[in-house]
């Protein structure tokens, strides 16, 4: 853990347990075959100070769908959760290009402990300066719970382990 992760606890601690508590607790209940939106569960967070910027806030959102919309393996058990995290300038609502290390830090902080090295982070662009617009990770369970790594029916090429990042 590093030291904006332990920041963020510090200053976010009640947020972060009643977030971790919605987008972990109850299992996927989907259908075998989801709709669009059949099964798909969206938790946001209310917005949170950026720790790097004291004029930004962060509007941090999990889906939790099962893994079958994933893939054409209509069969396969489990689920997955993706976080987004966006940034707004305080006074003006305007978007803010975030830190990818506070990214990260923040989601050490909501899915970290034995999870966060099934960790990954989606597609992204960074710019120039090293920062990013929208920041996404996915964390894949089996239908215990547990978390596993990106299962072999799920094609998306831009994941990459945050570990290895």
């Amino acid at each position: 853990m590093n030291e904006l992760t332990t920041r963020i606890q510090i200053q976010h601690n009640h947020e972060l347990s009643a977030f971790r508590q919605d987008i972990t607790s109850a299992p996927y209940q989907g259908a075998a075959i989801p709709s669009l939106n059949a099964g798909r569960r969206s938790v946001r967070m209310s917005p949170v100070q950026s720790v790097e910027d004291g004029n930004a806030n962060l509007t941090i959102v999990a889906d939790v769908e099962g893994l079958a919309r994933f893939t054409t393996d209509r069969g396969l058990k489990g689920s997955c959760i993706t976080v987004s995290i966006a940034g707004h300038r305080r006074n003006t609502g305007s978007r803010v290009h975030l830190p990818l290390a506070e990214c990260d830090a923040w989601i050490e902080a909501i899915l970290g402990g034995s999870w966060i090295t099934h960790v990954y982070r989606a597609g992204y662009k960074v710019e120039p300066d090293g920062r990013l617009d929208i920041a996404s990770y996915r964390l894949f369970l089996d239908e215990r719970r547990n978390p596993v790594s990106k299962p072999q029916a799920v094609a998306d090429t831009t994941l990459r382990r945050l570990e290895e990042s």
